[in-house]
């Protein structure tokens, strides 16, 4: 009987991609320095949102009696124009990124990975208790957040990722990296003199590691808005849409004495004060549902 021939899906990726995955607990150790911007970012962003509310309560509160109190309504302008003024002082840092090697290269090899995919990682914060989900799945390409304040002063932030591994088979190369995962999401943003917030954004991760397994910098990290609103007296109102392939490119070098991961990731942030006050108050949520049906790379 004659041998079944094999085909192109047959062939054994991994033998391109530089092997066996390492294991996942050692890329889960190497995003740790994520989690902790994260979380220092939710941080910092809560205290600002704190802050800005404390002022505007002044003037709500100043326009919510039956005789207007200007002193008050101007201590709470003062506190405002304060907040802006601190903040124009801020200065962004230059981006650090990991130096590059002159080089020339020929040909190129190309993969197209599909589900089950090698890692996947998420993180959360919060603050008031808010409603927050989180999931993300190796296996179906699946991942999705839902973080409502649930009628309460509250603020959710979350992350998710799906990612492969990859270690290049020549000595150094320029990699190639793009998906078109599709999504559904919803969010909104309600408010009755009192703040809200919504936001949301896809994109690509790419963590590089040395050969003994320990984090060593952090090649890309794509952060693609898909919505954000900030609202302070009537809201956004709500919204929903979807779209059936989002397209994501980047590119970087890569050599053999590194590993790499390759992710996928999305998040969002929603805060609100809730509904407390038969006179004022907000709700916010922010919600996605993303399917990833390939990770493409192609090494020159």
């Amino acid at each position: 009987m004659a041998q079944k021939s094999k085909s192109v899906e047959d062939f054994p990726v991994e033998l391109l991609s530089g092997g066996k995955p390492v294991a996942e607990k050692l890329v889960r150790r190497g995003m740790l320095d994520l989690e902790r911007e994260l979380t220092k970012q939710f941080n910092e962003e809560r205290d600002l949102e704190v802050e800005a509310t404390g002022h505007m309560s002044q003037v709500r509160d100043a326009l919510l009696t039956k005789a207007i109190s200007t002193d008050q309504m101007a201590t709470g302008v003062r506190g405002l124009r304060a907040l802006d003024y601190r903040l124009s002082k801020a200065k962004l840092n230059l981006p650090k990124i990991p130096s590059q090697k002159r080089s020339i290269r020929t040909g190129s090899i190309v993969a197209n990975v599909v589900p089950p995919f090698t890692y996947q990682w998420t993180w959360s914060a919060t603050s008031g208790n808010p409603s927050l989900s989180l999931a993300a799945n190796r296996t179906t390409g699946q991942m999705s957040f839902n973080i409502w304040n649930a009628s309460r002063d509250a603020s959710g932030s979350a992350r998710a990722a799906i990612g492969i591994y990859f270690r290049p088979v020549t000595e150094s190369g320029f990699l190639r990296l793009w998906s078109n995962p599709a999504f559904n999401y919803s969010w909104w943003t309600y408010c009755a003199f009192a703040s809200a917030h919504s936001d949301a954004f896809i994109g690509l991760y790419v963590g590089r590691y040395t050969l003994a397994g320990g984090y060593d910098a952090t090649l890309i990290s794509q952060q693609i808005n898909l919505w954000n609103d900030d609202s302070w007296w009537s809201g956004a109102g709500s919204h929903n849409g979807s779209n059936s392939g989002y397209p994501l490119f980047s590119q970087f070098n890569v050599d053999r004495s590194h590993w790499y991961a390759l992710w996928v990731w999305c998040g969002g942030r929603a805060s609100a004060v809730g509904w407390d006050s038969p006179f004022w108050g907000s709700g916010a949520a922010s919600n996605l549902a993303v399917t990833i049906p390939s990770m493409t790379w192609e090494l020159f």
